[in-house]
This record gives structure tokens, C-alpha cells and sequence, in this order.
């Protein structure tokens, strides 16, 4: 594959040369809209969860719920009721859903929901933590906890791989490491047991950005502003400390099995870096306006989201952006898709189907990895990120083989039915009208009056009939 990008390593900049055009080949059918208000004071934006196992995404709309869209058939699966409260377009906006994420598995849900303050009073922040129903995409909720981080709201939400624990961070200085207790086999699921703060951690008082855990679920990684600590989930305990960021970082993911680290920085000074875990140590970073990233769970790599201008110049739908996909050891980019509208948009890479993947190559543990971008007008598109030529359309991953389907009902036991020859039409009835028309024009049998356009026409004409007048 032939590099469409020129990376110069004196100032940490990348510059386009070209790139192929990535085209939205489906929108989201009846998706309902998030909110949009300058009245939240750009602490909302566009809020997606993925179901990387059953490859579902979730999006927070503004009636208080969390939609799960099947990216494959393009429908909906089921929608959860986050909050309890009536909704009207026209009212003022009072709460939003500010974080959804989800466990890799799926089986866990963790919700962030946000009452605004009337006239500095009565602001909450609420988190629900639900567990998976008979299906993917159904929820029911298990625990419920208000304000678990004081009034300060909380920055980001990861989930322990293969555990049933959970990490809070917040801008109020601390994070909260959460565990659900264990019972056995509970007859019913809505008496799943509920979680509980396990411990509670901080670095210098400093907010607490975003947190992630590696693969393995060994080791959490906490941004503290600029600063990333990296902790023992199980202790509490602090384990090592990697220098500053140039600016507040925002976004942690480990790459795969690797011992690389990715982090993002949206402020002023944006930064994409990738972190030597071992060391202590930054390989490489670049100097982008990042939108969002993903880590492949399998193998070294990670893919960017990154904006063509300033976030700040420009609306929305004028964002455009390129989608670049990095091997965390290598600065130069594998490969790259330009898109539309990335202001807002997200991706994540998602478990695909090895029928899908020509290149079996590129399989690991016999799963292919697709790649999904949602823009922000919630059009979407899944590819191969190692096939350029390999769009994942409706229904790809089903078989297309066309086979006669099996005689069902009654024709499954006495067989098809022989097909009746058609009766022959019969000649229309001739119809001359009387002299008088209107002295018998509704008399005689039903299936031998005349049409209703001839009988008219008769009955209205024996109405305007002349009589004659004597001459006196």
C-alpha cells in the first residue's frame, strides 16, 4: 500500500499530499437527535457508546434515552429509558445524558446523567451502572448513585476487562473504583446484586481527565490533567508516573497487547502521543486536532480522528477530517480515509465476521477486526481498514446464496394446491333505456341494473324533461 502522507520530524507535523475519499454509504434510520443548546455552555457533545462483540452502537438522544443501533442491518435493537422524567421538545432544557460506556463483552452499561442547576442551585449528577437482559442491546438497570463524586462531575468511565469493576474519574480531584458483588445464579434478574466504591484515588489534588485499563485489566491508567499516573487496580496502589503532556489530555486507550499508551489533548496545543509504558516514555506524537481514537484489542495498532482546521472555525457540517490509522511503533500512518462532517463524529473498531476478510492473513485468533465511523450527523460507514476495496454493506455478513425455501403449513403436507384456470369474462349486459326511464329506473334485480354512470346520467335527464303547456 502506497503512503499518501509526508511526515516531517522538525515540527511534528503531518501534511497531506492526497487521499481517497471515504463515501457515507448509509445513514441511521430513524435515529432521534441529541441535544443541542448553547445553554449548556459546551459541556455536551455528541455521546456514543459501542458494543464492539455484537458491533451495536449506542447514542444518547434528548428525550433521556440510549438508542442501540445494529450497524450491520441498519435498525434499531431496543432503546433504555435512562431517565424517568417527561419530555417535551419546546421546554427548556434541565438534564442530559452526558457518558455512556459499555464493557467489551457488553454485559455491563454505565450512565452519566446531569441536572442543570436552576440559578446555581439544585444541580446533580447521577450514575446508573445496568446489566445486560436475555439480549444484546437490552438493559435493566442495577444500581443507582447520586453524586458519586460530591458535586464535581465526572470526566470519563472505563471498565475492567473480564471483571466486573469499574473506574470513575473526576474533574473534582479523584477517581472511584467501582465492583459489582457476586451472587450465584440469581433466579431473577432484576435481583442482580449492586455496585459499590471499592477505593478512591487522587494525584496532587489535580482533576482527574480520563481513565483506561490495559487489555489484560492489570493495569489503570488515570490522566491527571497533563500528567498520567498508572495504578494497580486490585491495591489501590501507585505504580509509576509518565511526564506531562503538552496540554490536559482527554483521551487514554492501550493499544491492544501491546506496551503502548495513546493519548489525546483538545485544548489549544492538541497532541496525539504514544507512550512507551515500560520506560516511562513518549515514542512519538504529533501535533493534530483530534476528534476521537480506538485501539485494536488484537493487535498494535490504533486509528485517529483528526480534524482538517481549527475545531473552533466553522460549523459542524464544514469539519471535515481524515481518519488515520497508525502501528503504535511507527510514526508514519498505514493508511488514511478522508471523511465528511467529523466534527462530532466518533470511531471504534469492532469484532467482524472472518467470511467478511479476504486477506485471512490479517486475522488474529481466527477474528477479523472492522473498522466503524459515525460522523456527526450520524451517518455511518464500517470497512476494512486493511482493505481498501472491502465496504461492508447491508446484509454483507448473511449468506447470499439464494436457496428455495421449504413448503411450510398446508403445503408441507398435502402439497401444492394445482393452480385454477381463470373464469372466462362475461359480455356486458346491453342496456337501451325506455321512454320513461324514471318510472323503472330503480325497479328489478340488483345484478341486472345498468352501470351507475348510465343510470345517472338517465335519472338526471328524466328530471329536466319539458312538459308541455295548453294554449288557453
Amino acid at each position: 500500500m502506497l503512503l499518501i502522507f509526508q511526515v516531517s520530524c522538525v515540527n511534528n507535523q503531518v501534511h497531506l499530499l492526497k487521499m481517497p475519499n471515504m463515501e457515507i454509504m448509509r445513514s441511521i434510520a430513524g435515529i432521534k437527535l441529541p441535544i443541542s443548546s448553547p445553554d449548556l455552555g459546551g459541556c455536551y457533545r455528541d455521546v456514543y457508546g459501542f458494543d464492539c462483540a455484537n458491533r451495536l452502537v449506542a447514542v444518547a438522544t434528548e428525550d433521556y434515552c440510549i438508542q442501540f443501533y445494529d450497524l450491520f442491518e441498519n435498525s434499531e435493537v431496543s432503546e433504555v429509558q435512562v431517565c424517568e422524567r417527561n419530555f417535551q421538545p419546546v421546554d427548556d432544557i434541565t438534564m442530559y445524558i452526558s457518558l455512556v460506556s459499555l464493557s467489551i463483552d457488553g454485559n455491563l452499561m454505565c450512565t452519566v446523567d446531569v441536572k442543570l442547576p436552576e440559578e446555581k442551585l439544585g444541580g446533580l449528577v447521577t450514575l446508573k451502572f445496568w446489566n445486560q437482559g436475555s439480549r444484546a442491546g437490552k438493559y435493566f438497570l442495577s444500581t443507582v448513585i447520586y453524586e458519586p463524586h460530591s458535586d464535581a462531575k465526572i470526566s470519563a468511565i472505563a471498565f475492567r476487562p473480564g471483571k466486573n469493576m469499574a473506574v470513575t474519574s473526576s474533574f473534582g480531584g479523584n477517581f472511584k473504583v467501582w465492583v459489582q458483588s457476586t451472587l450465584s445464579k440469581p433466579s431473577d434478574e432484576k435481583n442482580q446484586s449492586g455496585w459499590r466504591c471499592q477505593s478512591v484515588g487522587s494525584y496532587k489534588n489535580k482533576p482527574m481527565t480520563t481513565a483506561a485499563f490495559s487489555t489484560d485489566g492489570s493495569v489503570l491508567a488515570v490522566a491527571a490533567e497533563s500528567v498520567i499516573t498508572l495504578w494497580d487496580p486490585d491495591n489501590n496502589a501507585l505504580v509509576g508516573v509518565i511526564t506531562e503532556a503538552l496540554s490536559p489530555i482527554t483521551k487514554l486507550s492501550f493499544v491492544g497487547t501491546s506496551t503502548f499508551l495513546t493519548s489525546l489533548s483538545q485544548s489549544s496545543k492538541p497532541q496525539v502521543a504514544v507512550w512507551n509504558v515500560p520506560n516511562l516514555s513518549m515514542q512519538w506524537s504529533y501535533s493534530l486536532f483530534a476528534e476521537a481514537a480506538c485501539c485494536s484489542s488484537s493487535r498494535s495498532e490504533f486509528a485517529i480522528l483528526a480534524l482538517l482546521s481549527c475545531p473552533d472555525g466553522g460549523t459542524p457540517a464544514e469539519q471535515d477530517g481524515v481518519i488515520l490509522l497508525f502501528d503504535a511503533e511507527n510514526p508514519k500512518p498505514v493508511s488514511s480515509w478522508s471523511v465528511k462532517k467529523a466534527k462530532g463524529g466518533s470511531i471504534a473498531f469492532l469484532k467482524g465476521d472472518s467470511s467478511l476478510v479476504e486477506n485471512t492473513k490479517d486475522m488474529i485468533g481466527g477474528e477479523a477486526s472492522l473498522l466503524v465511523y459515525v460522523n456527526g450527523s450520524h451517518e455511518y460507514v464500517v470497512f476494512d481498514p486493511r482493505n481498501e476495496e472491502l465496504h461492508i454493506g447491508k446484509n454483507a455478513h448473511k449468506n447470499v446464496q439464494t436457496e428455495e425455501p421449504a413448503p411450510i403449513g398446508y403445503t408441507s403436507i398435502y402439497g401444492e394446491l394445482p393452480k385454477l384456470a381463470s373464469k372466462k369474462e362475461v359480455p356486458e349486459i346491453p342496456f337501451t333505456p325506455s321512454e320513461r326511464p324514471w318510472e323503472t329506473i330503480f325497479s328489478g334485480s340488483s345484478h341486472v341494473l345498468p352501470p351507475l354512470t348510465k343510470l345517472c346520467s338517465a335519472f338526471l335527464s328524466s328530471l329536466l324533461e319539458k312538459r308541455p303547456v295548453a294554449n288557453e
